[in-house]
């Protein structure tokens, strides 16, 4: 009686213990489970932290530089303060985004990428053309990250080179369409001179508006064929 009561109370013992076992590895997954999913998303939110942090700073850096109102090229004094101010903010936001994990390294090695190729000013080309060159880059950077923000999905890249020349054609025909029209309002009003004719042909022709063959451009006939506005 003795040894089937010890017996007996060796399996249920056995069984206590077992289940007592099973539960506390339950308990214990669980809660490295849920430690872990709690790192993971403390860390995605400290990511998302500092893509904001570079994205509030590039933002800073488009509006200084479309604030900027320097003629043609610039002095030297200008043009080492935004050199200056330029470098600061980069040197800013690239601290925030290299501190995004591998995890999202897409975000992060396309916006860096961006911040790289952002050139200092010295004056050539004149500073509209480096502004609209400048803002594309800007532009672009700052969608990787606001959407890295949102949570929504990565941008495919794309090739910034074609983007920019073709900007930078859009914004030349815009003021030589600017010009010409400038032109043709000041020969309405009292004739052009030798010079003003001669700069009305080379915009023509570079506006793709030729005069007709054998014809030099005049007060009336010249600057005042307008483009189509695009």
């Amino acid at each position: 009686m003795h040894e089937f009561l010890s017996k007996l109370w060796s399996m249920e013992f056995g069984a206590a213990l077992l289940g007592a076992l099973a539960g506390g590895a339950f308990t214990i997954l669980g809660s490295w489970l849920q430690a872990r999913s709690s790192d993971k998303a403390t860390a995605l939110a400290q990511a998302r932290a500092n893509a904001q942090r570079a994205f509030d700073t590039l933002t800073q850096l488009r509006v200084q530089l479309e604030a900027q109102t320097f003629v043609g090229r610039g002095t030297h004094e200008t043009r080492a303060a935004w050199n200056r101010e330029r470098k600061t903010l980069i040197a800013t936001a690239n601290s925030a985004i290299m501190l995004l994990p591998d995890a999202y390294k897409e975000t992060r090695g396309q916006a860096l990428m961006l911040l790289r190729v952002i050139k200092e000013w010295y004056g050539d080309p004149e500073w509209r053309e480096y502004e609209v060159e400048t803002n594309l880059l800007l532009s672009e950077a700052l969608k990787f990250l606001g959407l890295f923000v949102r949570g929504s999905k990565v941008p495919e890249k794309r090739d910034m080179a074609p983007a920019i020349a073709e900007a930078i054609e859009h914004y030349r025909r815009e003021w030589m369409t600017a010009e010409l029209a400038a032109l043709a309002r000041q020969a309405d009003y009292g004739g052009l001179d030798d010079e003003d004719q001669e700069r009305a042909h080379e915009l023509q022709q570079a506006l793709g508006i030729l005069p007709p063959q054998g014809a030099a451009p005049d007060a009336t006939t010249g600057p005042a064929r307008m483009p189509e506005t695009e």
